[in-house]
């Protein structure tokens, strides 16, 4: 029964990467003579050390200055953020700060920054990103380009460092983790069903944000003003969702200095995945076919690794994985421009089973700090 299951989800978890990689062959076509009024918002919550590099890349943009507006609202810091951002708006003409002094109930605090932020907001098409994420003088010229008349939201690429960036040991195989899950982003939504998006960088319709209620439905998760908003508007409009690959389009952020960083922050995306059985069942089937996939390798393999039965099955099971995994890893760093990264691979792939349950279960079950606030799993 074990090993059935083993080869089961093996052959599942395989067939879905090849998908994935078959739908990262198509690229969304762009339109480059449009510049509408585009509002970039960005929610900062004690980020001294990185704020004022962001708005310097915002303030240095190739797009047409009376086009664009910054709004960046202040959650509440208690470090030198707001000095620093009114320090900035005084001296860039469309930089607009706002400071957000309580979170009303039924509210998570960023999105209500964000909420703030988008009604103060006038662009027909809005742009989002972290603040403690760096942007190339290109990237809102870049990703408008992706607004064609019938899309709605462009997922943009997000890395952890630039390449021959020095980073630590941790740093980088977070920075291949995430370069992994968005190769499986490009590729499902590449094929018409977007699973996945990253608040460090992504922009949508005004009208699409309007039709959805903004983040009115989903305001009380603590997390999710990225990915839910995504299925929001995936869902109850008609327009398309796009994945905008160009390089000019990358947003840089910076990894998770510790461990006990890293795994908070995991979990706390995590914690979204039974959410998604409300908003995109099939993104929901592979969130938990990926996890009992998983769990079942964690189980069988110290169980039939000494099984003269079984060895060879659960070595091909292993082995099929391997192979599946690197394939997207290769062509997720050819489409992101990250081959460095291919060095990390093996270590990723062994730590990635324990990883996989531990995170998923933290997610479910335990309460995780964010931004200095301690929030409990809602469902």
């Amino acid at each position: 029964m074990l090993i059935t299951l083993v080869i089961f989800f093996t052959l599942l978890y395989a067939l879905t990467i090849f998908v994935f990689l078959l739908g990262s062959l198509f690229k969304a076509k762009r339109n480059g003579h449009e510049t509408p009024f585009v509002s970039v918002v960005v929610a900062a919550r004690n980020e001294e050390k990185f704020i004022g590099r962001l708005v310097y890349d915002l303030s240095h943009q190739t797009y047409p200055k009376d086009k664009y507006e910054i709004i960046i609202a202040n959650d509440g810091s208690s470090d030198s953020t707001a000095h620093i951002l009114d320090t900035h708006q005084n001296n860039i003409d469309n930089l607009f700060v706002l400071h957000i002094k309580e979170t009303p109930q039924g509210f998570s605090p960023k999105k209500f920054a964000l909420h703030s932020a988008i009604n103060h907001s006038q662009g027909d098409i809005i742009l989002a990103t972290d603040a403690d994420c760096r942007v190339g003088s290109r990237w809102i010229e870049t990703m408008i380009s992706y607004f064609r008349k019938d899309v709605g939201f462009v997922i943009g690429f997000s890395q952890f460092g630039r390449k021959h960036e020095s980073l630590s040991l941790l740093e980088k195989i977070q920075a291949f983790d995430f370069m992994q899950m968005m190769g499986a982003a490009i590729g499902s939504c590449n094929l018409g069903f977007p699973l996945a998006a990253s608040g460090q960088n992504m922009g949508y319709r005004r009208q699409a944000y309007n039709d959805v209620g903004g983040y009115e439905r989903i305001a009380h998760r603590i997390s999710g003003d990225d990915v839910l908003l995504l299925q929001l508007i995936r869902k109850e409009t008609g327009y398309k969702v796009v994945f905008g690959n160009h390089p000019s389009s990358f947003a840089t952020s910076k990894a998770e200095p510790t461990i006990k960083d890293f795994i908070n922050q995991r979990q706390r995306w995590a914690s979204n995945g039974s959410y998604q059985l409300r908003m995109n069942k099939l993104f929901f089937a592979y969130l938990l076919m990926v996890y009992l996939y998983h769990v079942v390798l964690l189980i069988a393999t110290p169980l039939l690794l000494f099984s003269a039965a079984h060895l060879n099955v659960l070595l091909l099971c292993y082995a099929i994985k391997l192979s599946s995994e690197l394939a997207i890893a290769m062509n997720s760093a050819r489409i992101f421009r990250r081959t460095d990264l291919l060095l990390y691979f093996p270590l990723w792939f062994l730590i990635q089973i324990p990883y996989i349950v531990f995170v998923g279960g933290l997610g479910l079950f335990a309460k995780f700090d964010w931004k200095g606030r301690v929030h409990l799993p809602s469902y």
